[in-house]
């Protein structure tokens, strides 16, 4: 039973590793540009993010990722950003560096970015794994895998705001792909259309000037690249200029889910942590999946107006 039991353990681990390219996070909604890179500079201000995500805690090889990214204006028009994913799934390991290119305008009331995220995947397997009893030391597939797996993709997304109230988001990821290695792998998994990936987010900001917060309900679903389809109805409160940010997830699919986050902003700093829990049998096994991000969020500096004297500006 127990010999079993480590074989569907290692099978689904082995599956996820090799399947999911683009990462989970429940954060999304504090930092839309950790999923669209349309949001890349939306605010108009210098953003250093770090994220941390611990999945099914206290699982044997659990999945754990770290993120690091930059995002921020150059010019009035366009922005730039870029960052570094690792994940551990079991004994598959994932690295990623992601560069993104945005253009942002305006017309009349409607705030809108576009972005293009490109990205460069390298995923290994321990070697050690080809010694693991429950595996198969002749499988091509997993043997490349432990040689390591290159892929390149693109990814693109638009983010609009309409009266600092409405907003859409739309990123497609995975729209270009294209493998750099020779690693083995079932050909039926490459054939990809324009739309069979995505993730679509619509909200809309109620803001409650004399009580000073901000009630902000969305919805969002999200169908990612072997992954099952889920939808996250979602409910923000932010209060005393968001010197308080609390929200709750609710996820009805897979027999349900929800998921509890609370963070903060002062002056220049973030700080944001959420807590997910499953109403499945397996979260008996586990102890939900915790998340945390860190941002610095510096504003930018206006140009100097042409012939301007510093000087006089003090006198």
């Amino acid at each position: 039973m127990k010999k079993a039991l480590l074989s569907i353990i290692f099978g689904a681990f082995a599956i996820a590793a090799f399947a999911q390219e683009q990462a989970i996070y429940n954060q999304y909604q504090i930092f839309p540009v950790l999923v669209n890179p349309g949001y890349t500079g939306f605010e108009d201000e210098h953003q250093f993010l770090g994220n941390a995500r611990s999945s099914w805690t206290g699982f044997p090889g659990q999945p754990t990722s770290f993120t690091a990214m930059y995002n921020g204006p150059v010019g009035d028009k366009l922005a730039l950003g870029g960052g570094l994913f690792s994940e551990k799934i079991g004994d598959v390991t994932t690295m990623k560096l992601q560069f993104n290119y945005a253009f942002r305008f305006r017309i009349q009331k409607t705030r809108i970015g576009i972005g293009l995220s490109t990205e460069f995947l390298n995923r290994r397997a321990d070697p050690d794994l080809l010694n693991h009893p429950q595996v198969d030391p002749n499988d091509d597939v997993l043997e490349g895998l432990t040689d390591g797996q290159q892929i390149f993709d693109a990814s693109v997304g638009t983010h609009v705001l309409y009266d600092e109230r409405f907003f859409l988001s739309i990123a497609l990821p995975n729209t270009v792909r294209a493998r750099l290695d020779e690693v083995p792998i079932d050909q039926q998994t490459q054939q990809t259309s324009l739309f069979e990936h995505y993730i679509f987010q619509i909200g809309y900001i109620v803001n409650v000037k004399n009580q000073n917060f901000k009630l902000v309900p969305s919805i969002a679903f999200r169908q990612i690249r072997d992954t099952p389809f889920q939808v996250d109805v979602n409910l923000q409160g932010r209060f005393l200029d968001d010197k308080l940010i609390t929200g709750l997830t609710y996820r009805p699919s897979n027999n349900g889910s929800v998921a509890f986050l609370i963070g903060t902003k002062y002056k220049a700093f973030q700080l944001a942590y959420s807590y997910d829990v499953s109403f499945s049998n397996f979260q008996q096994y586990n102890g939900g999946s915790h998340e945390l991000t860190v941002a610095f969020n510096l504003p930018r500096k206006s140009p100097k107006p042409a012939g301007t004297d510093t000087s006089e500006l003090y006198q």
